[in-house]
């Protein structure tokens, strides 16, 4: 789990999901990401769908794997970072995670 100060608050969450041209959005196997650059250290944020996955065990588990996922690649980074959940997300598993993550930040520098 994410300390509170490196989650995104209900707010910023919408700010994020709002179309804006200061967003970025990157796409992924498991995750699309809509990112914006700013000063402060990274906050994330994570969103999956009952649509997604329906058992909220499974839905937990993913949380788990690419909160670990974040914090061992992209936790240094300065900006706000919304990860959105595609179909195939529970399919993954900890090092698939790592990888998308991995592509992420090779995209966003």
């Amino acid at each position: 789990m994410l300390k509170k100060e490196s989650r995104l608050s209900r707010v910023e969450i919408q700010t994020l999901k709002s179309s804006s041209k200061q967003n970025k959005i990157i796409q992924g196997r498991f995750f699309g990401l809509i990112y914006q650059k700013t000063d402060r250290l990274g906050k994330f944020g994570l969103i999956i769908s009952n649509k997604v996955v329906a058992k909220a065990v499974e839905r937990n588990r993913i949380k788990r794997l690419l909160y670990s996922a974040i914090g061992a690649t992209l936790s240094f980074f300065n900006g706000r970072f919304l990860f959105l959940a595609k179909r195939n997300c529970g399919d993954g598993n900890l090092e698939e995670f790592k990888k998308e993550t991995e592509n992420f930040k090779r995209k966003i520098i």
